[in-house]
């Protein structure tokens, strides 16, 4: 199976109900995606083969949701070994 890959502009995850409505469409979620920090990693651990760009990254710098949906990226990460996650600066 090929690896997906998906470029998330950070810009556009600016606040929790916009991240998560971005997420949602972006990453193709399922209508029940509960839109928190709980269900991100749920369904991040659970994907299969992918890589995640999140680009702007910098963008989060002044952004306390913002820095925890960073976290929560690379905690799925790390419990998932088919995602990898890298940061585009930009």
């Amino acid at each position: 199976m090929a690896e997906a890959e998906y470029i998330l502009d950070c810009r556009e995850m600016l606040g929790k109900k916009k991240a998560h409505a971005y997420l949602a469409e972006q990453l193709s979620f399922p209508p029940y995606y509960g839109k928190n920090l709980d269900a991100l990693y749920d369904c991040l651990r659970e994907m299969p083969r992918a890589h995640i760009i999140l680009r702007c990254p910098e963008a989060f710098k002044d952004d306390g949701y913002g820095r925890a949906l960073k976290k929560t990226f690379f905690d799925a990460m790390a419990d998932n070994p088919r995602l990898t996650v890298t940061e585009e600066i930009g």
